[in-house]
């Protein structure tokens, strides 16, 4: 499996994590033995720390840093709740007339 790099700089590499990839190997996930933290590692042949995690069945951006130095600075970042984060979604039922729904998702 190829993973895409969308960002990369001195600190972080951001990439577009597919549907059905795992971050980082879990004890849950038994049947799983490719992994993003993996495939990102050996791609840029440097070790990679998970500044967060997507669900397994979410696609979207996953962001890791160089360093542990530089995961401290993000993971500080996250925790402040200065990041904007944004969810696309797609889902059937009703939407507002500008077709948008602004609530949380249950869970399935």
């Amino acid at each position: 499996m190829e993973i895409e790099i969308i960002y990369e700089d001195e600190d972080l590499v951001a990439i577009n994590k597919p549907h059905g990839l795992l971050v980082h190997r879990t004890k849950i996930a038994n049947d799983a033995d490719v992994f993003a933290l993996q495939l990102l590692r050996d791609k840029i042949n440097q070790k990679v720390y998970p500044a967060h995690r997507i669900d397994r069945k979410t696609s979207g951006v996953l962001l890791f840093t160089k360093s542990k130095e530089a995961l401290s600075q993000t993971r500080e970042i996250f925790n402040e709740r200065a990041v904007t984060k944004s969810y696309v979604a797609i889902v059937r039922g009703h939407l507002d007339k500008n077709g948008f729904r602004d609530s949380h998702l249950g869970t399935y």
